[in-house]
């Protein structure tokens, strides 16, 4: 049968959610602690990948196993073999062709700024601290360019192919503020390698007063591959939700 898993990690000592040879990823510690629990090699699927330092609360993989495990049994037990940083929020019985990339219609990240006089302790590996106050008034007026379908070419990393399609549909995007911390939320239906970290970059300056809320929406009417230079630091980011026909935001399609 197949297993949906909603998972939450640190990203902050992991090398990415994707497998790589002789460092620790997001996948590698999953298949480690399935391969122990079922007594061979299990292959985990993922539904997106983030970057070194990018963390997740709402991450979405899924593997085949034959077990008498219930659900419940197989969450507390991969999470009895996984460490600290990572574990299992909840796993459920999905169909057999359930891929969590493909099947996604919509994934959610934030990312989230401190702009207090001095950096969070604390909060250090999930903030990015920005010197000089934020106008997130400003900040949030920019960003409802996003809405709908755009050229996201000029948001593009060098990861991105460069025969790759760059038109993403963005449902909805906000600026927040709650107390020193700034928030950015977005929900498209895919997003490009570091396109949340360049539109964040963006966003700060708007923020700073150094360009006004009309520059996003140049960025986006004159997309110029990778002219949104500006990367911001992938501690900031986080994977908070992915969402598929059938279910709700952050909850798995059961059978």
């Amino acid at each position: 049968m197949r297993i949906g898993l909603i998972i939450e990690y640190d990203g902050t000592a992991f090398h990415g959610s994707q497998l790589q040879a002789n460092t620790r990823t997001v996948q590698g510690e999953l298949e480690n602690a399935a391969t122990i629990l079922f007594g061979e090699h299990r292959r985990v699927a993922l539904a997106s990948r983030t970057d070194s330092g990018v963390h997740a609360t709402g991450q979405v993989a899924a593997l085949d196993a034959d077990t008498r495990l219930t659900t419940g049994e197989t969450r507390n037990a991969l999470n009895y073999y996984l460490p600290d940083d990572l574990k299992v929020h909840c796993a459920a019985t999905v169909a057999s062709d359930f891929d969590p990339r493909r099947s996604a219609t919509r994934r959610t990240y934030e990312y989230t700024l401190n702009d207090a006089p001095f950096p969070p302790v604390i909060n250090r590996h999930v903030s990015v601290h920005v010197r000089n106050r934020l106008n997130e008034t400003e900040m949030n007026d920019a960003c409802q360019s996003l809405l709908g379908a755009r050229n996201f070419s000029a948001f593009a990393g060098p990861s991105t192919p460069p025969d790759a399609v760059t038109i993403r549909r963005v449902d909805s995007a906000r600026v927040e503020r709650f107390g020193n911390a700034v928030k950015f939320t977005i929900t498209a239906n895919a997003f490009l390698h570091q396109q949340i970290r360049r539109l964040v970059g963006s966003l700060v300056d708007v923020g700073l007063n150094k360009v006004g809320p009309q520059c996003i929406q140049r960025l986006l009417s004159h997309p110029a591959r990778g002219a949104a230079h500006r990367v911001m630091p992938p501690r900031g980011l986080c994977l908070t939700s992915i969402q598929y026909d059938g279910s709700e935001p952050g909850r798995l399609p059961t059978t």
